[in-house]
């Protein structure tokens, strides 16, 4: 079993000792005497999240009939923030993950014996773990990085990837900076930064860039097409109720099959963005996935929606959206 090495005395190994003898014995307590140490308050460090910190600092009790109402005191805040700091953990640990798996994957530790594969390594590792996930947090750990450098906290997992295709125009500093403007702006003014804001600001930065073919011009345009100013504040948001709502109308199934296909594109133009798929695509595969989306599109502008008594022709409603 290997010596378990002693910090305290490597730090001090080197230090010249005095020499010893009464003489310098008496002149060092003097010397002590008459210049006294100040007495200094003792400073307690951040503790490391861990499960025995967390059960102190978060007991596993429930809200009793006269704590459960009104607005929390100070240390219902301190246990709140505590709670808060568990979920920074967890996203924090995720984007590490991302980095513990670049490091065996580049350095090919997964191998073991010599004959695992990568894929096995992540089965019986990683609880099947797919390839592409691992692709993704290895892919994304680095602008997780430097948004919780810049902001001070980790972002959440689904913004994390609406903020990626702006960071590989630009770079992982510059998406950080702007995700962390963005995000201040929205807690200045009282507002929840979610998800689909992000997408959208970072679909129209991308958007301006397209055709753009300078590096530097590119990412300029991308950087000046970012809006940092909040959305509208949400009724959801502000906690307000309507007095005079109309009362729910059943819901048609066309829409909300429309719903299911707006989703299924979003979904389509976030898939072909993805630069390390669009790196390793074979052109057949590309022109089979081009003609399946054409093919869909055909299907659908043949369909027919009909009203009472009425049916709207499919050449109809094209020809208005090709004029809009």
């Amino acid at each position: 079993m290997p010596k378990r090495r002693d910090f305290k005395a490597a730090a001090t190994k080197g230090t010249p000792s005095p020499p010893a003898g009464p003489a310098v014995t008496a002149a060092v307590t003097a010397v002590a005497d008459e210049h006294p140490e100040p007495a200094v308050s003792p400073q307690l460090r951040a503790q490391p999240f861990t499960m025995e910190h967390w059960g102190l600092t978060l007991p596993d009790v429930d809200a009793t009939e006269a704590t459960a109402h009104g607005p929390l005191d100070e240390h219902e805040q301190r246990q709140l923030a505590e709670a808060h700091r568990a979920v920074d953990n967890a996203r924090t640990a995720r984007w590490m993950l991302g980095f513990a798996l670049e490091v065996v994957r580049r350095r090919r530790l997964y191998r073991g014996d010599g004959t695992r594969t990568w894929q096995q390594y992540l089965d019986q590792e990683h609880d099947h773990l797919s390839t592409s996930e691992a692709d993704r947090l290895q892919k994304t750990w680095r602008l997780a990085q430097a948004v919780q450098k810049e902001l001070g906290r980790p972002l959440p997992d689904s913004h994390l990837r609406r903020l990626q295709p702006f960071a590989e125009r630009t770079s992982d500093q510059e998406a950080a900076r702007s995700y962390a403007a963005l995000y201040w702006a929205h807690q200045e003014g009282g507002v929840r930064l979610v998800a689909a804001q992000v997408q959208r600001r970072v679909k129209a930065a991308v958007a301006a860039a397209q055709g753009v073919s300078d590096p530097a011009e590119r990412t300029h345009a991308v950087t000046a097409a970012w809006t940092t100013a909040p959305d509208a504040t949400m009724p959801a948001q502000r906690h307000e109720v309507t007095q005079e709502s109309p009362a729910p109308t059943p819901s048609d199934p066309v829409d909300a099959a429309l719903r299911l296909l707006h989703t299924a594109r979003e979904a389509i133009e976030s898939a072909t963005e993805d630069r390390q798929a669009r790196t390793a695509r074979a052109g057949e595969d590309a022109q089979r996935q081009q003609d399946a989306i054409r093919r869909i599109g055909r299907i659908l502008s043949k369909i027919k929606v009909e009203a009472v008594g009425e049916v709207i022709d499919p050449s109809v409603v094209d020809a208005e959206l090709v004029e809009d």
